[in-house]
């Protein structure tokens, strides 16, 4: 037996299927804008509330982790320099030698013989104070010798030079020669030194004594 359906060959109904689905979509919608229904439930009676304790599991311990140890070495101590104490050598004295100091001399008279020492006095040196030999002012007018007469009249100049020994008397004992431009003026020179020059004599410590002094003697026309 078979049979044939009327809808085998009949195009779909899109505009139903449409309509049904909007349908649908509504009265969804409409349920979710309703109010919320609550019913209140009276409670009779005290209610306590209990705190509950939750057990937990135990924390694992800790394990404290030390840090090492590292060894440093110190620093350095400051180095005080330390001046050494040097005490000063101590010297005995020697034993006394029972010795005595008299005019003529040192008298030890310690153990043993007797012993005396002269004493010889030391003498003080010192220089002597030396004054050269000169001419006394007081007769410097007596100087100059007498111009030789033949030489003025020449027109004869110059100048001579003598050595003379000087006595402790300050007089003239010797007269010496040393240079002279005539021979005339040495002889008229040494006549006249030996009658009147005077001098002060060279002196030692105060002490007069002889000594020679070197003189010029200059011969010239005035005028």
């Amino acid at each position: 037996m078979s049979f044939t359906s009327t809808y085998a060959h009949k195009p779909p109904n899109y505009r139903g299927i449409g309509l049904t689905i909007g349908f649908h979509a509504l009265l969804f919608a409409g349920a979710m804008a309703l109010p919320a229904i609550t019913a209140e439930i009276p409670l009779e009676g005290v209610i306590t509330a209990y705190p509950i304790e939750i057990d937990k599991e135990p924390a694992p311990p800790v394990t404290k982790i030390e840090e090492p140890i590292v060894a440093t070495n110190p620093p350095p101590k400051p180095v005080t320099q330390v001046t050494p104490i040097v005490k000063p050598p101590v010297f005995k004295d020697p034993p006394a030698t029972g010795f005595t100091t008299g005019d003529d001399g040192i008298d030890f008279s310690g153990v043993g013989d007797r012993v005396q020492i002269p004493i010889t006095p030391v003498e003080t040196i010192t220089d002597p104070i030396i004054a050269d030999a000169k001419l006394n002012t007081r007769y410097s007018n007596q100087f100059q010798p007498p111009y030789p007469s033949g030489l003025l009249r020449m027109g004869e100049e110059g100048m001579i030079t003598v050595r003379v020994l000087v006595g402790t008397n300050g007089r003239a004992k010797q007269i010496e020669l040393i240079d002279t431009p005539h021979e005339g003026f040495w002889t008229a020179t040494k006549r006249h030194a030996l009658k009147k020059w005077r001098f002060q004599p060279a002196t030692k410590d105060g002490a007069p004594f002889e000594s020679w002094i070197t003189l010029k003697v200059r011969f010239e026309i005035n005028g």
